[in-house]
């Protein structure tokens, strides 16, 4: 993975405060001993949840996955860059009554395997989930096989999901206490359904570890920094531009991380996910041509010649001569480059990820460097990471309404 910023000069544009050096200290031993990244280094951990997932795995043809935000958001991402999308898994982190009725209505319990996500144990939404399966394997009098058939992952305490794997003998697994739910990608929350998908995991947590192994940080401290102490841009939004489809639930996942971690005491940037080339078509003028508040990273990647080659004689004949002889790839690779350099000829200060390659080990980086540069961007505004305050009120209200 390379990192590149454009039309930024560190030296004149960022005006750091005479503690930047205690500042970075500081996020480099939160990062250090962070749990959420150093589980890439249990290697007999990683070896015992693909052990207990193949277990779990046999005489099962479908897998549905129940969780919320960070429960679901990770594992998504990672199985989203797989080209060929598994059919055989589904993720449930709405609670829309009509669709999710629709989808679940006619599951096979016999053969379908569910895997039970919430940290807390006391998540309404995964409850719910849960206990509408319950319900229906209830009245088809098949209760024994739904249980046998469900993993859950929850911290091991007196909670209503905990108690319910346990009076009922599920798979239980534990989800680690000191990892937060947005911060678990790499734990058997997002690990777990990587396996069923058939992802390498092994190789995510290679790929997690060489993002901090350089103990300079130096790229997660400068883009962190661009949002605090530029003094040429007042910087709003942090804009993530990803140019591959497999990218798509990176996206999301990182707007999650990014939100609950930064957003409090009335500090905080807002965090965006525009698709290349789609949003082209739809955000770009705004972002070009309106208010200059917003940073941008453009993840992109190697197109050139690939996919479906575009028929020349058809082209020749309208005198569309720019996609002669060429593949769907190369105009991708095409905007992609025409966009970043669009940015670059108007000055805009941005931000640009090379992928070689959208597979495991460069997922791994990527939202591993996402974590720590989401902590770093947090010291610096004098915010907790960690916590997510504001939401709970909201939780409580849900409760209170239903009571």
């Amino acid at each position: 993975m390379n990192i590149n910023f454009t039309n930024i000069n560190f030296e004149k544009d960022i005006n750091l405060p005479e503690n930047i050096q205690t500042l970075n200290n500081d996020i480099k031993k939160i990062c250090h001993e962070l749990p959420a990244l150093n589980i890439v280094k249990d290697i007999n951990l990683l070896d015992y949840t693909i052990e207990q997932t193949e277990k779990f795995k046999r005489n099962k043809k479908k897998f549905v996955v129940f969780g919320t935000g960070g429960s679901n958001l990770g594992a998504r991402a990672l199985i989203n860059t797989l080209i060929e999308q598994p059919k055989n898994i589904l993720f449930f982190d709405n609670i829309d009554p009509l669709f999710f009725q629709n989808e679940i209505i006619n599951l096979d319990l016999n053969t379908t395997g569910f895997i039970v996500i919430s940290k807390s144990g006391t998540t309404p939404e995964t409850l719910s989930q849960f206990g509408s399966i319950v319900n229906i394997a209830r009245e088809k009098n098949n209760l024994d096989m739904l249980f046998k058939n469900s993993l859950v992952v929850t911290e091991f305490k007196d909670s209503p999901l905990f108690n319910i794997a346990k009076k009922n003998n599920c798979t239980l697994l534990e989800h680690k206490k000191d990892i937060g739910g947005r911060y678990s990608i790499f734990s058997n929350v997002g690990m777990i359904p990587a396996i069923l998908a058939g992802l390498d995991v092994k190789k995510i947590h290679l790929g997690a570890s060489k993002a901090f192994e350089n103990d300079d940080f130096l790229d997660t401290f400068k883009f962190a920094q661009i949002f605090k102490f530029c003094t040429s841009n007042n910087y709003l939004s942090n804009v993530i531009m990803t140019y591959s489809d497999g990218l798509t639930y990176f996206g999301k996942w990182y707007m999650q991380l990014w939100a609950e971690s930064i957003g409090k005491k009335d500090r905080g940037i807002t965090a965006l996910h525009a698709i290349g080339t789609t949003d082209q078509h739809s955000q770009l003028q705004l972002y070009l041509d309106g208010p200059k508040d917003k940073f941008f990273t453009f993840i992109k990647s190697n197109y050139h010649k690939k996919g479906l080659k575009i028929d020349a004689k058809i082209m020749k004949e309208e005198s569309i001569n720019y996609l002669i002889n060429k593949t769907m790839g190369d105009l991708m690779h095409a905007e992609q480059d025409a966009t970043i350099d669009t940015f670059k000829l108007n000055n805009f200060k941005f931000r640009e990820i090379l992928l070689n390659e959208i597979n495991e080990e460069a997922m791994g980086t990527l939202m591993a460097v996402s974590i720590m540069e989401t902590i770093a961007a947090c010291i610096y505004f004098e915010v907790d990471p960690f916590d997510q305050p504001a939401v709970e009120q909201g939780k409580i209200l849900t409760k209170k309404y239903l009571s």
